[in-house]
């Protein structure tokens, strides 16, 4: 059965006499308590993190014109997604539960999310859906069926999975998990909105080739995917809170802002 590589292993000596840090002897009976932490946990984060990115910045690089998708994908982002499932095989980490968790709300967010942008798209006719064109960017194909199943497999696993993964290890960091439900609410909304909502609108915006390949800017698409990313907010914001006990207690260091009551 693989080990699980903790952050902090307390080691408790029980010994006749041990010795303290300043030489002194400690009677028997009073443990010693050693925490040893794991040097590679924050390259595991970084590693994760880079991960949770790679989907949303493959899209503005295609967008671009800088690289394609399918060179992003088959030479950086599968490959790397790959050691990822080798390590939490091999060596599993407590950090790997909050990816877990991370990954999950994130799609569940996306799927809420989809149900209104699907409803305007193909119900109401306010705008086109760009997915299955974006789909195309990954097989280097033009056929759009194909093209849906491969862009929506993507945007859950990439693009919704890798942002509830970045958002949930950004608030166990910041230490969102002592603050309060409208704060911790506040914050993922805030995140969907900037950056994930205005790069979405930069890349379109700026990019040469933005309107024609995903969506024009009118005050109503402008409108609607501002709503669909509240939206995404606010269903991740909902599941960090209903799982920020249990995530508490796999992060490895003390959050970096001031602690405060999760009461409210």
């Amino acid at each position: 059965m693989p080990r699980i590589l903790g952050t902090s292993v307390p080691a408790i000596v029980s010994d006749a006499y041990e010795r303290g840090p300043s030489g002194t002897v400690l009677p028997a009976g009073e443990p010693v308590c050693k925490t040893v932490r794991h040097h590679w946990t924050l390259a595991r984060i970084g590693m994760y993190l880079l991960l949770a990115s790679l989907p949303l910045l493959a899209i503005s690089a295609q967008v671009f014109g800088v690289v394609s998708m399918t060179a992003t994908g088959a030479l950086l982002i599968i490959p790397l997604a790959a050691v990822v499932v080798v390590l939490c095989v091999i060596a599993p980490h407590p950090v790997d539960r909050i990816v877990g968790y991370g990954l999950g709300w994130g799609m569940f967010a996306c799927l809420v999310y989809d149900v209104f942008r699907l409803d305007t798209v193909y119900l109401l006719g306010l705008w086109n859906d760009f997915i299955p064109k974006m789909g195309t960017w990954l097989h280097s194909g033009t056929d759009t069926q194909t093209g849906a199943i491969v862009g929506y497999v993507w945007r859950y696993f990439g693009d919704g999975g890798g942002i509830g993964i970045a958002f949930f290890l950004i608030a166990l960091a910041l230490g969102l998990q002592h603050r309060s439900r409208a704060t911790v609410l506040l914050a993922f909304v805030a995140g969907a909105v900037f950056p994930v909502w205005a790069g979405l609108i930069a890349t379109v915006a700026l990019s040469a080739r933005g309107q024609h390949d995903m969506f024009p800017l009118t005050p109503t698409t402008i409108t609607l995917s501002l709503i669909g990313h509240l939206i995404f907010g606010l269903v991740l914001g909902l599941g960090f809170l209903r799982a920020r006990g249990r995530l508490a207690q796999h992060w490895p260091w003390r959050p970096l802002l001031p602690v405060r009551s999760a009461r409210g």
